[in-house]
């Protein structure tokens, strides 16, 4: 079993809103620290962006009616790669976002809480930019 962590933020919008802005994969790069790199639909939620890992296949979520915002990012030619389980829960006039972040095998401790923390400031460059955000 891997270690796992979850990091949430509770953003001061309406649930609608951020759901819809962090359901849309193009908006996936204005709050995520990758870098500002052009997303290549491939079809079926599937882009193709340069990651500093390599050139690699992002597949998201479909729309749904659970705040289920998950994805995956993998090879291509490969069919999948690990989930990253992005959840929107409604609070209030508000809504909080959840990740969860596994301890990958053969990632170091020191490593994956560096992985933790790069997260959670993503989670709170989105909930920043969405809090600044008018309507």
């Amino acid at each position: 079993m891997l270690n796992s962590v979850v990091v949430t933020v509770s953003i001061a919008r309406p649930y609608a809103d951020v759901y819809s802005f962090c359901a849309d994969p193009l908006n996936f790069g204005r709050w995520n620290s990758l870098p500002d790199a052009p997303m290549e639909a491939l079809g079926g939620y599937q882009y193709l962006v340069d990651l500093p890992q390599g050139r690699r296949v992002m597949r998201f979520m479909p729309l749904n009616d659970f705040g289920v915002l998950d994805y995956q990012v993998y090879q291509r030619g490969e069919t999948a790669g690990p989930t990253r389980p992005l959840r929107l829960i409604p609070n209030e006039e508000g809504a909080d976002l959840q990740m969860t972040w596994f301890q990958q095998p053969g990632v170091a401790d020191e490593q994956f809480r560096s992985e933790v923390e790069w997260l959670r400031s993503d989670l709170l460059r989105l909930k920043t930019f969405l809090e600044a955000t008018v309507g």
